[in-house]
This record gives structure tokens, sequence and C-alpha cells, in this order.
């Protein structure tokens, strides 16, 4: 049987990281120890400096800690080698009782050593674990007390802003119904208005979206389910458009009205507002000026 001539140092140099790695068969493995024994000892230094910056690549060490049982069975395992290299160490030959009782004591004495050893490393390791739990409850804790204030802040933000949009547009539609009397009301939106009046009747308030002095109120019959709409405010021969938004997204158009220099009123379609989100009055530019919720 021959034996295979060493590696040249390309080789040399493409087996390196691999073997650094350890990802190279037995056999593979002594071949390439017995051809770099046999390199020059410049091949032989580029070899060991190639390999060294791949074992202390960051990169290819992985972030996650090892289980905790994994540990204790390497530390088992390294603190059992040491026994047995020390019992190797013992006196080669004793005589008669003297060498039975000094083997059957070196054995006890290595395996209580042993025992305590392993129960120092394994207390260690539960006050390292204890120590971790402590200090990632700390920041978790830390991290919700800093969003809890975040948040009650930003809802007492939002809950000033809408009380402050709903006191304005409630001013403006008390400023709207004082700057017209009842006769003037009926006059400008005709007779189907007063069908409403002597009906049952949910009303609705329409706020302002864009901080105009504009308001509305929708009248909603509630046996034909028809709706008439009150303006104040809307600009005179403009086009207005009254829409009904549905919760699955869905819009409806309910009609349209023109405005007035006052006051301007529209009798809507019947329409189903069980399932309604939102209602929108909309210019001819198609940008929301009043809306209900």
């Amino acid at each position: 049987m021959t034996t295979p001539e060493p590696m040249r140092r390309d080789e040399l140099l493409e087996m390196a990281s691999l073997d650094a790695l350890g990802m190279l068969e037995a056999d593979e493995a002594a071949f390439f120890s017995r051809s770099f024994l046999e390199a020059p000892r410049m091949v032989q230094d580029e070899i060991r400096a190639l390999q060294a910056s791949i074992a202390s690549d960051l990169q290819l060490v992985s972030d996650e800690e090892p289980p905790a049982f994994l540990r204790n069975k390497v530390i088992g395992a390294v603190l059992e080698e040491i026994d047995q290299v020390s019992l190797g160490l013992a006196p080669i030959a004793t005589i008669g009782a003297l060498r039975n009782a000094r083997a059957s004591n070196a054995q006890s004495e290595h395996g209580v050593e042993s025992a305590t050893r392993f129960d120092d490393v394994e207390q260690h390791l539960q006050v390292e674990r204890r120590a971790i739990r402590v200090r990632s409850m700390n920041r978790s804790l830390m991290a919700w007390r800093a969003a809890t204030v975040g948040l009650a802040a930003s809802l007492l933000a939002t809950f000033m802003w809408v009380t402050v949009i709903a006191n304005k547009a409630m001013d403006s539609n008390r400023l709207a119904l004082t700057q017209v009397t009842e006769a003037e009301i009926i006059q400008q939106l005709g007779t189907n208005f007063n069908q409403f009046l002597s009906s049952p009747c949910q009303t609705l308030s329409l706020l302002t979206t864009r901080n105009e002095n504009v308001a509305g109120v929708l009248y909603i019959n509630l046996k034909t389910n028809e709706s008439f709409l009150i303006g104040f405010g809307l600009q005179t021969n403009k086009d207005y458009t009254v829409r009904l938004n549905h919760k699955d997204g869905s819009s409806v158009q309910m009609g349209k009205l023109i405005g007035g220099s006052k006051i301007t009123g529209g009798l809507l379609a019947a329409l189903d507002m069980n399932q309604k989100v939102s209602i929108e009055v909309l210019d001819d530019q198609g940008q929301v000026v009043l809306r209900a919720a």
C-alpha cells in the first residue's frame, strides 16, 4: 500500500478552514496533520494564522445561552475525566493489605471530592440562573412602567382634544339655532320638515372637520327611517353630498344639498341605520365638511 503524497500549499490552505471548524473526517484530519508536519515552516505559519482568525471570529459563535443541563453534563464529564487521570497517577504497586487499603481510600476520597466539586458547581449555576431571571424581570418591569405612563399621557391628551372639539361643535349649533327663528326654519326648509317635528325622531349633531363656523343636525324618523338634514353656515349655491358609511367599509349616498345663506335643509333617502359607522357631508371637491359618528 503506497502512502499518498503530502498536500500542496493551496490544498493545505483550503483544508485549514475545515479543520479549524472540525468538519473533517478522521482520515482526512490525519492526512491533513501529516501533510502539515511535512510542509515548510512558512506554510505552517500561514496555516496557523488562518486557523487562528477563524477560531476568533465571533460571528461563528452562537449568541444563545446553552441549557443548564448541558453545562452540567459537560462539567460532570470533565470532573469524571479528572478523577480517571488522578487514579492513574497512583503508585504502580503496593504490598499486601496496604495496597488494598490505599486503593479503597483513594477511590472514596476521589468520589467525595468529585461529588463536592460537582455540588459547588451546581450551586454556582443555580445562583447564576436566578440572577439572570431577576435582571430580566427588572428590565421587563421598567419597560412596562414606561409604556403605562406613555399610554396614560396619550389618553389624557386625546380626551382633552375631543372635549375641546365637542364644546366648539355645541357652541356652533347653539349659535346657529339662535340666529334663526322657528318660522324662518319652516319657511326655508319647506313642508317636508313638518313631519319630522310631529314624529318621534332621533337627532344627530354633525361636527365640523375644518374648524369652520358650520354645523348640522340630522333628524331620523324612527318609523320610516327617512332623514332630514339641516345645515348651518354652508356656502351659498355650493353642492354638498351626504354619505352614509357602513361597518363593512362600504358607503351609500343619502342625498344632496345646495348651500344657502343661513340655513340649508333637504330630505334624504330612507336607509337602514343599524350598520352605521358615521354620516358625512362632503363638498363639491370631495372634502369632508361635517361628520356625525
